[in-house]
């Protein structure tokens, strides 16, 4: 790993799209089951009851799973947050230790 090189901008970009695709995930989780459910109660009526509350169940778990895509994407943004923030204090101090140096020989 000798040719090793990151672009913070292009690290920022990744982390800021993440975090937008994970808010546009977590809406598309905030849906309200209750109402779904509601409106086809009347199309499914008595006999439909078990397979409307099999069905609640199931969307009610769906959304929960999206969630938590959404927070695993929310995650990942801020890690290439933290990522670019730590690749900044670090070159900052090796051109600091660099200046030093440079400065030190009478440069």
């Amino acid at each position: 790993m000798s040719d090793l090189t990151a672009d913070q901008s292009a690290i920022t970009a990744f982390g800021a799209t993440h975090q937008s695709i994970a808010a546009e995930i977590a809406g598309a989780a905030n849906m309200d089951t209750a109402t779904h459910v509601a409106a086809m109660t009347p199309v499914f009526g008595l006999i439909g009851a078990d397979y409307l509350a099999m069905f609640a169940a199931a969307q009610v778990l769906h959304c929960s799973d999206v969630n938590d895509l959404s927070a695993k994407c929310n995650h990942l943004g801020q890690s290439a947050f933290g990522t670019v923030a730590v690749l900044g204090d670090t070159d900052d101090a090796a051109s600091a230790a660099l200046g030093a140096i440079g400065n030190g020989i009478g440069g």
